[in-house]
């Protein structure tokens, strides 16, 4: 029984000398955060919402930057405490521009991935929150998106074109 308890000791003692050796202050954690009342969710569907871009020929996207028409899609949020709720849309990143949504690993086509835009039409890259949207007296925010796939290559290979991202909501 004593030799677990001096395995122990000894793995301490191993242990804090290379504690000792990091230089005070090169290790640093920074933890932030809030704790709020009530929190926002997505209503019903738009928690697992199904965004259809649509059947488009190869020809469509021949260029490198070229797009199909964008879909427009919203999320409808509830219970939002007040002030303003914003959208971060992740997933994995397209390898030729980080700033648009790859395609799955199921999708055959090539060189093609989804490119998100705002209530603007204008880009909205991955890891990056929307413009803030006011919530209303009951808690209610509505948020307008749209999506099209744009060819990152020239002559993209035709094929199912599928993505798959998540959002995150932000409160301000």
């Amino acid at each position: 029984m004593r030799r677990p308890g001096i395995a122990l000791l000894m793995g301490i003692a191993i242990a804090l000398p290379a504690l000792a050796d990091t230089p005070l202050g090169q290790v640093n954690i920074e933890l932030t955060g809030n704790v709020v009342d009530f929190t926002c969710v997505a209503e019903g569907s738009d928690s697992d919402k199904s965004v259809s871009l649509g059947r488009w020929p190869a020809k469509q996207l021949r260029q490198a930057g070229s797009t199909t028409t964008a879909v427009p899609f919203t999320l409808r949020l509830t219970g939002c405490p007040p002030g303003a709720a914003s959208i971060t849309f992740a997933g994995k990143a397209d390898g030729a521009d980080p700033s648009l949504l790859a395609l799955n690993a199921s999708s055959s086509a090539s060189r093609v991935a989804v490119e998100i835009r705002d209530n603007d039409r204008r880009r909205l890259p991955l890891q990056q929150a929307s413009r803030d949207v006011a919530v209303d007296a009951q808690g209610n925010v509505m948020l307008q998106f749209y999506a099209n796939y744009i060819a990152t290559a020239d002559d993209p290979q035709a094929g199912s074109a599928d993505a798959d991202a998540t959002f995150m909501i932000n409160y301000n």
